[in-house]
């Protein structure tokens, strides 16, 4: 649908006395920039989103304002584009089908196309900007519950927190739709840089969690690290994650690999290596006989993820991992076992980002925008933070 299109549907609405003649561009705007905003939510959230609006539609008239009812704090941020609703006298399945979808990707199992990381991490919900102490497992001095003898008092445990704190932070980022584009009707351009924008907004969900990986967790050092991830690499990461100690009580804190987030260039690789119970002997030398094992130490160690943002991050932010030396061929490992990472939103962000819209702001006329520029706009916040609730299940694999 053309710009065009929608001005001549409300006009045919003021025609018919429903709605003020004065009110015909300003809701053409508005219904432009609930176009951009229904193209982000849809990229955002993708095949969720599809299957929530399935279900709204599924629902009879009363159902649906039921349920809207109970998640009218969900969509705070649609209520500009349900007020043009009313106005118009029409209905949008929309804002309750990404109410839903907010709801369903608070669940701990929600992740991303690009990445698999948010399921490996703590939920917690920030009611404010002050530092957060990330809850580790294992937080406590005691590893079982000791006998209390008759008539003696109970003992007392040491707990521990994470050695630095953090914080939520506003991730955010806005679009305009020029006075220039409105007359030359270039909705598909807007719309396609809001499904953009969605894509963008998804992705950094997951670099949040990988950013606070490559600061804070351990690079590993391999001889061969160019090779990448082959059995003898993985061998040494295994022993590396076994061999830990707790800085803070002095005991093992051996972990065991379960998933490797690799760059694309390692998928196949890495999945090749964990592949096969026996080595095949390459190549021959001349020499002494020796008896050695053919099994695969890597075999099966883990599961595989593709994950390419470390690569991602080092190109928007070159100087941020420099004194780590980290490369875009560097990998994670994890024991997701215990959920390593931790995610924290802020309060009204737990199930995504939310988008915002500026229509206009000049008195004289619905159609000129923003005083000082003629534009009109849509933004979007999400505020989040993360750490490393386990510093012993993460390590990055020397990659170089």
């Amino acid at each position: 649908m053309s710009i065009k299109d929608i001005k001549h549907e409300l006009t045919r609405l003021a025609d018919k006395g429903v709605i003020p003649q004065a009110r015909v561009t300003a809701l053409t705007i508005q219904t432009v920039l609930e176009a951009a905003q229904q193209h982000f939510h849809m990229a955002y959230f993708g095949e969720l989103l599809d299957k929530e609006l399935d279900n709204v539609r599924a629902l009879d008239h009363s159902a649906k304002e039921a349920a809207l009812l109970v998640m009218e704090g969900l969509i705070l941020d649609f209520e500009k584009t349900r007020r043009a609703h009313r106005e118009t006298l029409t209905t949008s399945d929309f804002p309750l089908a990404v109410a839903r979808a907010r709801q369903a990707a608070q669940r701990p199992s929600y992740t991303f196309p690009e990445s698999d990381l948010p399921k490996f991490a703590a939920r917690r919900t920030a009611t404010d900007f002050k530092v957060l102490k990330g809850a580790r497992p294992g937080a406590i001095g005691h590893r079982f519950l000791p006998v209390r003898p008759e008539s003696t008092n109970i003992e007392y445990s040491k707990f521990f927190t994470s050695e630095e704190g953090y914080t939520v932070a506003d991730y955010a980022l806005a679009l305009t739709f020029t006075f220039e584009a409105y007359i030359n009707d270039d909705l598909g351009d807007f719309t396609a840089a809001a499904a953009d924008l969605g894509n963008v907004a998804r992705r950094t969900r997951a670099s949040v969690i990988v950013d606070t990986a490559l600061r804070r967790a351990t690079r590993i050092p391999l001889v061969n690290g160019e090779e990448g991830p082959t059995p003898e690499n993985l061998d040494k990461i295994a022993e590396f994650f076994g061999n830990q100690v707790d800085s803070a009580t002095g005991r093992r804190a051996g972990r065991r690999i379960t998933d490797l987030f690799v760059p694309t260039r390692w998928e196949r690789k890495a999945t090749a290596s964990m592949a096969s119970e026996y080595l095949v002997p390459v190549g021959g030398a001349s020499g002494a006989l020796a008896l050695m094992s053919n099994r695969n130490p890597a075999y099966q160690l883990g599961t595989v993820h593709v994950e390419d943002l470390i690569a991602d991050l080092l190109a928007e932010y070159p100087e941020r991992y420099a004194a780590k030396g980290i490369s875009a061929d560097d990998y994670l490992v994890i024991d997701g076992r215990n959920l390593p990472f931790e995610l924290a939103t802020l309060t009204g962000y737990q199930g995504g980002p939310k988008v915002f819209t500026r229509i206009v702001n000049v008195d004289e006329t619905d159609l000129e925008g923003d005083f000082e520029n003629r534009n009109f706009a849509m933004k979007v916040h999400d505020i989040v933070g993360a750490t490393a609730r386990d510093p012993y299940g993460v390590a990055i694999a020397q990659g170089d």
